[in-house]
């Protein structure tokens, strides 16, 4: 198809043609498009993953979420994707199956709500999201040769920052390995916004014998030894390694290398670690290592026998998947539900993200939710009351004593956790329905009282991106300004996440040219933990298996503008930020790294970070190729 490289593209494009910008997020026209990269059905390493394109109710604007190892069952279907348009009011199923001979049925059947609740409190042992994935590889691992399941949670059907869940299939069983695109709430999307609850699939057809290069280990052998001087073994190895494990650290994954490598400069309590001294901050790391980090290092990594190391789902040397007592441990849900909401032992850490996986709740989104309502807590600007809770949690990290306060604030998250999928409440209601963002603003209306009290507003007290009038994206878990600078698509990799700091044009161009590279590697269908080795092939990979001359920078330049184009329809450019913690992170790692320039002055003067904010806008913007009313917002 002209202009489409692979499902980014391809959901873009639908989405401009269906307009689906003038109507509301939760609207059938709302489509989402889920679909595999062209590498998929292959030996191509890391190939598999699926990306779902859809307007989310989040930002308001287009979002880009991806999900692991999806595609290495999907595409024995024989199509590349699935398009989900219209509505049913009782929750339906979508089933596709695949033939050998590449003929597909696709068909939907209604599951309902008294049913689907019923396995959501409850089915085998299971409960949430894992429980449905049990319940559809019962009921149809049978008729689906090498079935899979992409599966919403409750959070789908009463929030709007449900994620859509996939699970390793072991003996017609989720496994252990659970995976999710959560983050902009493509869940909610389907459930609330078409009646689907799940998707399952299975099917026998081969896609290689339609392009026999994709599984041509020579042909990959080849061409990693002339473009990257290495074997593609090697090659791919090399650049996984800190996903499996790295012999310099001692540790693997994102939970075991973020710790050790960044240290200090990961955000704790909500961001308030940006407020405190070097020495402080090292004593609280040490602290998270000890109490969080070591019991899951000493047993994924340090323990006798065989690893619990895993996939995603297809064979990947990265195995990048570890398990701590049957939950996958990754750093960002880990962190949004451990240190950064006050909870440093490993045990309660782990209870979180299970139940976050669980209600199929967007971990990061919800870690967030749980810091900021805890800093209210703790500052008095709420009360336990508001909330349903029966004491404040314990959210200043230079009083915090572990052994009591890790337990305490895990089981008011928890509770915070289920009220927001229950609506327990008005305030969590409103959280669940409306955002942060939007909370936040009938917060200061509603107890303006305590605004003038405290000089602070209550949406001062988060971290986030205003787009719009309503949109937002909290951030992923980085001491960086690139993950709240105004990009078109955020809450992704799309951008710069280490910890630096850089003049706005500096910053711009630097994003440009890692939104241009993560764009890509979603584009074709790659999992971005190959992105070393395939940064440098993927041109390569698109002449010498699929037979296409592209300039592949070009392409993206020209579908980043086409998605700038989209948000402004939309209604959901980039807006100044609104909160103070946010100009004071960005404040804060401009002094950590000794800039002389903005880190003083956004320090002594907030509203000085408008300009920074607006430069790196009309930088990034220009560097788009975007002008006139486009650059202008």
């Amino acid at each position: 198809m002209p202009g489409v490289l692979g499902p980014v593209d391809y959901g873009v494009k639908l989405h401009m043609e269906a307009g689906s910008y003038g109507y509301p997020v939760f609207s059938p026209r709302n489509l989402v498009v889920a679909g595999c990269g062209p590498f998929a059905g292959g030996r191509v390493f890391g190939a598999h993953r699926m990306a779902l394109v859809f307007r989310s109710p989040v930002t308001r604007g287009l979002h880009v979420s991806t999900v692991g190892g999806v595609c290495y069952r999907f595409i024995a279907t024989g199509v590349h994707g699935i398009v989900v348009e219209g509505w049913r009011e009782e929750p339906v199923v979508i089933v596709v199956k695949g033939k050998a001979g590449g003929s597909v049925e696709a068909r939907v059947e209604e599951i309902g709500w008294e049913t689907l609740w019923t396995i959501w409190r409850g089915y085998k042992g299971f409960r949430g999201t894992r429980a449905l994935a049990a319940y559809l590889l019962e009921q149809y691992g049978k008729e689906l040769p090498r079935a899979g399941v992409l599966v919403v949670g409750p959070a789908a059907a009463r929030t709007i920052m449900a994620g859509v869940f996939s699970f390793d299939v072991e003996h017609g069983r989720p496994g252990g390995v659970v995976d999710s695109a959560s983050r902009g709430g493509a869940g909610s999307v389907l459930l609330q916004g078409h009646g689907v609850a799940a998707i399952v699939y299975g099917g026998e057809y081969d896609m290689s014998r339609d392009n026999p290069r994709l599984r041509d280990t020579r042909l990959l052998d080849e061409l990693s030894r002339r473009v990257m001087g290495k074997s593609y073994i090697g090659a791919v190895e090399q650049a996984t390694v800190k996903y499996r494990y790295d012999p310099r650290l001692g540790t693997g994954g994102t939970f075991g290398v973020n710790y050790v490598h960044y240290r200090d400069l990961l955000p704790f309590f909500g961001f308030n670690t940006v407020y405190l001294s070097k020495a402080a901050r090292s004593k609280l790391v040490d602290m998270v290592l000890e109490e969080l980090w070591r019991p899951v290092q000493r047993d994924v990594f340090e323990q006798p026998g065989a690893k619990p190391w895993r996939t995603c789902g297809e064979p990947c040397p990265a195995a990048c998947k570890k398990l701590w007592r049957g939950v996958k441990i990754d750093y960002e849900p880990s962190n949004a539900l451990g240190p950064f909401s006050g909870v440093l032992r490993a045990e309660d850490m782990a209870s979180l993200v299970e139940l976050a996986d669980e209600l199929g709740i967007d971990a990061i989104e919800a870690g967030h939710i749980v810091a900021w309502l805890f800093d209210l807590l703790q500052r008095g600007m709420l009360s336990p009351s508001d909330l349903g809770l029966q004491g404040r949690p314990v959210f200043d990290p230079l009083v915090y004593r572990v052994e009591h306060d890790s337990r305490a604030n895990a089981e008011a998250a928890r509770r915070i956790l289920e009220g927001l999928v229950e609506q327990r409440g008005w305030l969590l209601s409103l959280i669940a329905t409306r955002g942060l963002r939007a909370a936040a603003h009938v917060l200061n209306l509603r107890y303006s009282g305590r605004v003038y009290m405290y000089r602070t507003g209550y949406q001062d007290v988060a971290v986030y991106s205003a787009y719009g009038g309503q949109g937002y994206m909290t951030p992923n878990l980085y001491w960086s300004p690139g993950l709240v600078a105004p990009v078109p698509v955020p809450g992704r990799y799309w951008t710069v996440y280490s910890p630096s700091f850089a003049s706005p044009e500096e910053l711009a161009e630097a994003v440009l040219d890692r939104m241009i590279a993560e764009y890509l590697v979603d584009n074709a269908g790659f999992c971005r933990f190959h992105r070393r080795w395939v940064e440098r092939l993927l041109e390569h990979l698109y002449h010498e298996l699929l037979g296409l001359e592209v300039d592949l920078r070009k392409h993206a330049l020209e579908t980043l503008r086409v998605i700038v184009r989209y948000q402004i329809l939309a209604g959901a450019e980039p807006r100044p930020w609104e909160s103070r913690k946010t100009v004071d992170m960005i404040a804060g790692i401009a002094l950590e790294l000794g800039d002389r320039e903005w880190g003083p002055r956004i320090a002594e003067d907030p509203a000085s970070a408008r300009e920074w904010w607006s430069r790196f806008r009309e930088k990034l913007w220009g560097l788009l190729g975007l002008g006139g009313e486009e650059a202008g917002g």
